[in-house]
């Protein structure tokens, strides 16, 4: 009888243990994710692993479907045939990309784009659909069901309601309508790409899909990968569209933040008005800037950075945050001097907070400067920008209401500075040299420094 009860329980047990929620198994949060836009998979291939050493935990890649034909990046973000992959690689090269991705423990992220087709002749008001592989005028949105399709109507973004933004059509790009069929191909679509060792998912123009369309398709990932992805949505704001219509399926990209770090590292710009306001959401996908911002990439670029520097310096705020997942464009990753040790300083603060030690961000209000920020990350990371053009120098600086004492050393510059606690108050009494104390930053750079033992400092 005993054995029989034993027998049950561990069933019982086995039977629970193989059949755990696939939420049971959630993916972890990204470190870092560097964009390789519109890179060639065998090209990411050979510095993959020079990213796993910077620190990154992801990369991503741009959409590997068939699309339309020509090389302008916009393109790939035009599929033609869902069941192809073609463009930036076939897929023995996104499989090669994978395998050596995972070899350095760094992750894929691929873009996929489910919204539109390809606008195939140019014009804006119809579509022959003929010619894509497996679809028919019922699976678009459109005014009439003959070939060629007809555009609806045009989009308005400032109407009270997200019905334009759903059912019309992105300019030229005729608008899928989420029929049975055009479901199938696209989950056979995400499968082939999980089959080839994709480990989650950037969702293109989620906005202009419906919000049940994306919780079905992230729920079919998740159970496809038995939540082992990490994926996320692209959601711009407009008057008629919000981060939390979405956030509530999967991380979206933080444009809240990044227009308010525009204007504060703009020329002109004040940094004491940061931490600025965003989604509230700490998976939230922060940005300098995308392809979506950069006016030399896009001629509609979105709110764009005058200055290509002034960017990176955002950058190397956001990666020096606490909350959010950082998304880094890849040319901003080889033109900055200091983004990519702020990949690393901030991979060694998410390290120290499963340590259990104190990384908690705080921006201390030591200077009152527009230009200068200084933010500590606990008793373990020091993180300071100077965006003006000038030198921030002050011989003292009082440090008193900061978590902040002992040895820190400057990833970058691999220099080392003290704070010290003397009579009661903190200061820092060592700027890379005994000779000197408080701050010295030269103009438009970001510094980062993490806790070491004293002994370094001596």
């Amino acid at each position: 009888m005993f054995f029989k009860q034993f027998v049950l329980i561990l069933v019982l047990i086995l039977f629970a243990t193989f059949n755990l929620p696939p939420k049971a198994i959630a993916a972890e949060q990204p470190t870092a994710i560097f964009h390789a836009f519109n890179q060639k998979y065998n090209d990411v291939e050979k510095f993959v692993c020079t990213l796993a050493e910077q620190g990154y935990s992801h990369i991503q890649i741009s959409p590997a479907q068939k699309s339309n034909s020509g090389n302008e990046w916009w393109k790939r973000y035009q599929p033609f045939d869902y069941s192809v992959i073609e463009g930036l690689g076939s897929e023995s090269d996104l499989k090669k990309l994978t395998d050596k991705a995972h070899s350095c423990n760094v992750q894929v992220i691929a873009d996929v784009v489910f919204n539109h087709m390809a606008n195939l002749d140019g014009n804006d008001g119809i579509e022959d659909i003929s010619k894509f592989p497996n679809l028919s005028p019922s699976d678009f949105n459109t005014k009439s069901t003959r070939n060629p399709i007809d555009k609806p109507c045009n989009i308005n973004y400032n109407d009270g309601n997200r019905i334009t933004e759903v059912n019309c059509w992105l300019g030229g790009l005729p608008d899928l309508k989420f029929t049975d069929n055009v479901k199938t191909i696209q989950k056979a679509h995400l499968k082939k790409l999980l089959d080839l060792g994709i480990d989650g998912f950037r969702f293109d123009a989620a906005k202009h899909m419906p919000t049940e369309v994306v919780k079905e398709y992230i729920d079919y990932i998740d159970r496809e990968s038995q939540g082992k992805t990490w994926n996320y949505l692209e959601v711009i704001e407009d008057s008629d569209t919000k981060a939390e219509d979405y956030n509530w399926i999967a991380a979206v990209e933080d444009f809240v933040l990044y227009n308010s770090m525009k204007n504060a590292f703009t020329f002109g710009g004040d940094l004491r008005s940061l931490p600025a306001i965003d989604i509230n959401d700490q998976r939230s996908v922060t940005f300098g800037r995308n392809h979506d911002t950069i006016r030399e990439l896009n001629a509609q670029a979105i709110n764009p950075f005058n200055d290509a520097t002034d960017s990176y310096l955002a950058t190397a705020y956001i990666l020096a945050r606490q909350d959010g997942t950082p998304l880094i464009f890849n040319d901003d990753n080889l033109n900055s001097p200091y983004i990519n040790f702020g990949v690393k300083f901030r991979q060694i603060m998410i390290q120290r907070g499963e340590e259990g030690r104190n990384v908690k961000e705080n921006i201390l209000k030591v200077t009152n400067s527009p230009t200068v920020l200084i933010m500590e990350r606990g008793a373990e990371g020091l993180f300071v920008e100077n965006k003006g053009m000038a030198k921030f120098d002050i011989p003292v600086l009082d440090l008193t209401l900061s978590n902040l004492e002992g040895c820190y050393r400057e990833l970058r510059n691999n220099f080392t500075v003290v704070v010290e606690n003397r009579n009661g108050k903190k200061y820092i009494t060592k700027w890379g040299t005994w000779d000197r104390g408080g701050m010295n930053v030269v103009g438009r750079d970001a510094l980062y420094f993490i806790r070491e033992p004293f002994t370094l400092c001596q």
